[in-house]
């Protein structure tokens, strides 16, 4: 079953492959949530390693399937149909070890803090084939009303998504 999109009566726009219920996200939540991406040729710099500024593209990829598939929200829907925007304040990569386009990463999303309108996640990137680590990031966005360009909190709705994904999290993690 495929991803799928729709628009319900709440006028808020959501992505999903299940049936809604209370008991989805304390049953099938995806922990950790795991963002499989080969590297290709185009994104590579002349040292035929991934140019930095690709890294960026990279993580925001993983972080809008994230949005997508845990958080149930469209950035495209949500910014044209409601004016509320994710923008981020903070961006910061640090890099382990190079890639190449033989390279196949599994990226782990992670939430490293939620406030009242921002949340911030953590991304491991790591070699498919040896667990290599390739890099960590650190990603910040905040809420935001796009009509006057102020935060707003986070909708109760998504908190309530992102507290269970947290509470599944700490819950692989504790064991």
């Amino acid at each position: 079953m495929g991803i799928a999109w729709h628009a319900p009566q709440d006028n808020h726009v959501h992505y999903n492959s299940y049936p809604q219920s209370d008991t989805y996200w304390e049953t099938f939540v995806k922990t950790p949530f795991i963002y499989r991406r080969p590297i290709r040729w185009g994104d590579t710099d002349a040292a035929r390693i991934v140019f930095t500024a690709h890294y960026f593209d990279i993580c925001m990829e993983a972080i809008e399937s994230f949005f997508q598939q845990i958080l149930e929200l469209d950035w495209f829907a949500m910014t044209c149909k409601q004016s509320t925007g994710t923008p981020f304040v903070h961006a910061e990569v640090d890099f382990h070890t190079p890639l190449t386009p033989r390279d196949v990463l599994n990226i782990r999303v992670d939430i490293e803090h939620q406030g009242n309108s921002s949340l911030s996640l953590i991304l491991y990137g790591n070699r498919e084939v040896e667990g290599v680590a390739a890099f960590t990031g650190r990603f910040t966005c905040s809420f935001s009303d796009l009509n006057n360009l102020k935060s707003i909190p986070i909708p109760s709705d998504i908190r309530q998504r992102i507290t269970c994904y947290q509470q599944q999290s700490s819950k692989l993690i504790s064991g």
